[in-house]
């Protein structure tokens, strides 16, 4: 959806990531009801998955995109 947006509020989880600061990041994608968070951010790709949101790097991201068909090239 081309400029569009939705604002939502982070959704309470426990204590999951190895960085405290991260779970929001967490329960942000779980209230926005999201399929995957794409991070470089270390501490969070080692949870992989939580409540069915994957976290994956950009690389897994562009390749899963690639196999799909989508051109995210500049």
């Amino acid at each position: 959806m081309p400029n569009s947006f939705f604002l939502v509020w982070p959704i309470q989880v426990p204590r999951i990531a190895p960085d405290p600061d991260d779970d929001v990041v967490i329960g942000t994608a779980l209230a926005a009801k999201a399929d995957v968070v794409v991070t470089g951010d270390q501490p969070l790709l080692s949870i992989r998955e939580y409540k069915g949101v994957r976290i994956v790097s950009v690389r897994e991201a562009l390749e899963e995109a690639a196999v799909a068909g989508l051109d995210f090239s500049l």
